[in-house]
């Protein structure tokens, strides 16, 4: 679990101070319209990024396909969608869905992946980090037997029409992940709920819902919701394991070849 504070959390991953971009603790006035500073670094720098972007898209070579238009969209029309997204809202929509969702995870403790795993019966538990595929397994028979080890605490939103799942939204259990496209371990846990989703027989649906925690996160983040928005829920699944793809180190910075 890559944190904003150092943790001892299975699957935990320190960040250096200089290279943090949201808040240790979220705002607790989510009625508020102005954004916690640290959510204003990551969209300035998301318009920065953009910047290069546009001006150095006309010198990409021809030989190499980008990512998206590998899921079947142009690089100029996803550019154009990025260019038009409101930025400020969803960066708030974002801070208020993760206030709610870890109202109750100390602030040393709060980062990503971190996950809620949510029963048709109404049990809930958590996944704090990157559990093994067998210890999410525990925890979804847990939940469908109605008596889970450790409860969860906090008011993760439900499910909407602006969610991205895999899956059926009726399954008995949804898994809602809060994940960063930068975040290692975030890409190692993405692997696994796929494997869970398709071996469970209609059983497990799964959420994703972006947390920008690395600098360069949020601009990826954005992307993948302007080819959910152009190409479908399909192609923003493909797209999301080509982000993760793409990812080397925790540092790695946005490149042309979104």
């Amino acid at each position: 679990m890559e944190n904003t504070k150092s943790t001892n959390i299975k699957g935990g991953e320190e960040k250096e101070e200089k290279k943090e971009v949201v808040t240790k603790e979220v705002a607790k006035d989510t009625s508020k319209q102005q954004m916690t500073t640290p959510m204003a670094i990551i969209v300035a720098g998301f318009l920065i990024m953009l910047g290069i972007i546009v001006s150095r898209g006309m010198l990409m070579s021809e030989k190499s396909k980008t990512l998206s238009e590998q899921v079947g969209l142009s690089k100029d029309k996803l550019t154009e969608c990025i260019s038009n997204t409101d930025t400020t809202t969803l960066a708030q929509n974002i801070e208020t869905s993760v206030e709610a969702t870890m109202k109750e995870v100390p602030s040393n403790e709060m980062g990503t992946p971190y996950s809620v795993i949510v029963g048709k019966n109404g049990v809930k538990t958590e996944i704090k980090g990157n559990d093994s595929l067998e210890d999410i397994k525990k925890l979804i028979d847990e939940v469908n037997s109605g008596t889970v080890t450790s409860e969860y605490k906090g008011e993760v939103p439900d499910v909407n029409e602006n969610d991205h799942i895999m899956g059926s939204a009726d399954a008995p259990i949804v898994i809602i992940e809060y994940s960063d496209y930068e975040c290692s371990y975030c890409k190692k846990l993405h692997a696994t709920l796929e494997q869970i989703v398709k071996e469970s027989d209609g059983q497990v649906a799964w959420v994703f819902r972006s947390w920008p925690i690395h600098q360069n996160s949020f601009l990826k983040l954005v992307a993948a919701e302007c080819v959910a928005k152009l190409k479908g829920n399909d192609a923003f699944w493909e797209y999301s394991d080509l982000l993760f793809g793409m990812l080397k180190t925790t540092t790695e910075t946005v490149t042309d070849q979104l």
